[in-house]
């Protein structure tokens, strides 16, 4: 699961520009700024934060478990972040793809 994340994850870093609304690579050269592109980035930049801001939390979650300790609600505290930031990814990859997936049905139905 944790390489499906990464394989997920460091793409998108790899794309990084610091050119949020540079729409000139736009289809046809024009350098017309399309709806469609900019909620593109937007949708792939809240994503990347998000699963970044996620993955952090799990490892916080987990070295919080692991240094317990035996001392069970600090334990439990841990497990459940554990839990939480894996549902919170899975959410995250869900909503980047569905949203990604409207949002090539509405650049193809405009053009």
């Amino acid at each position: 699961m944790i390489s499906t994340i990464m394989n997920w994850l460091v793409p998108k870093a790899h794309a990084f520009t610091w050119t949020f609304l540079n729409t000139s690579d736009a289809p046809g050269g024009s350098g017309t700024t399309g709806l469609t592109n900019i909620a593109d980035k937007i949708i792939t930049w809240a994503s990347l934060v998000a699963g970044i801001l996620a993955v952090l939390y799990l490892i916080y979650s987990g070295i919080l478990y692991i240094t317990a300790g035996g001392n069970p609600d600090s334990a439990k505290k841990g497990q459940q972040g554990i839990i939480n930031a894996i549902i919170g990814i899975i959410i995250i990859t869900l909503a980047y793809f569905l949203a990604t997936t409207v949002s090539n049905f509405a650049g193809t139905a405009t053009s």
